[in-house]
């Protein structure tokens, strides 16, 4: 039976596992988190990228939008291109049945909280192209919802776990580095997850006026910048699984800006670096003087 080695244990990596476990004898995952390794997932053992080099493998597997920089960190241990395999898209799938009715019912409960404390959010990213794809909110490895202002990210830091109670955890990642508009230490980002194996992931975070763009950090040091137009005329609802939830009411601009016309299209493969409006601080700066 073929050897595989799986890089990487976050959504991705457990969603090749269980598409390949029953075919392919899987050896080992690799992961870059120190946390990680010397552990296992479902037994199997996790090792540095670097131990790769010691491992008796036929194939590494790997996919998910850090393809590639995992194929690039690949390359640069000298492994051969003939031993990578990168999955497509077609072939990673985030959902469980479980994780579907999870995700499904938290975002029932968080619209309803929302609406509670009248507060505006919006569904976004690949969570609002499955929406739109007539699939559960659970095949993408996490859902992002916004917030517009900052001290609706702070009320929701301090009120969500009194809310929410002991069946999730929340994370806060804070803004560091070369910020563009708020503050190092100010919250960047509310991660909400639960304690099944294969957890929901819900992310809650921000955008901010920067000259004439609406922009949100990402996790690379570059940010997501949108014209302020595509942000104005407010929300709209758009059904899901018996309820509704919120979404900007040009939608579609916001989802060409971000991907392409062709959105709606499973791509063979995406990467970070196939997001179309992402810009380092200075090239922020830079388009901003264009205008």
């Amino acid at each position: 039976m073929k050897k595989i080695v799986i890089f990487g244990t976050g959504a991705a990596g457990r969603a090749i596992y269980r598409a390949i476990k029953d075919d392919f004898n899987v050896v080992a995952f690799i992961d870059n988190s120190t946390a990680k390794q010397g552990s296992k997932f479902d037994g199997v053992d996790i090792c540095s990228v670097e131990n790769l080099v010691n491992l008796d493998y036929d194939s590494v597997y790997l996919g998910g939008i850090w393809a590639d920089e995992m194929e690039a960190q690949l390359r640069t241990l000298g492994i051969d291109e003939s031993r990578i395999t990168v999955l497509e898209e077609k072939d990673i799938s985030f959902s469980t049945p479980s994780r579907q009715v999870a995700t499904d019912e938290i975002m029932r409960v968080l619209d309803g909280y929302f609406k509670e404390i009248k507060m505006d959010y919006f569904l976004c990213n690949s969570a609002l192209i499955s929406l739109l794809r007539g699939n559960s909110l659970s095949v993408v490895s996490d859902v992002d919802l916004y917030v517009m202002n900052y001290a609706d990210l702070e009320y929701l830091a301090r009120e969500l776990p009194h809310f929410l109670g002991s069946e999730y955890k929340l994370n806060l990642h804070y803004v560091k580095g070369d910020a563009a508009v708020r503050t190092d230490g100010q919250i960047k980002q509310i991660c909400i997850t639960n304690s099944l194996s294969e957890s929901i992931v819900i992310d809650i975070g921000i955008f901010d006026e920067y000259e004439n763009f609406m922009v949100c950090d990402y996790d690379d040091g570059r940010f997501f910048y949108f014209p302020k137009e595509i942000f104005e005329g407010g929300f709209t609802r758009l059904e899901y699984m018996g309820f509704e939830l919120n979404v900007l009411k040009h939608y579609n601009e916001y989802l060409e800006f971000m991907y392409g016309k062709n959105y709606l299209e499973i791509p063979k493969r995406f990467s970070s670096n196939d997001y179309l409006n992402l810009k380092t601080k200075d090239e922020l700066e830079a388009l901003i003087a264009r205008q």
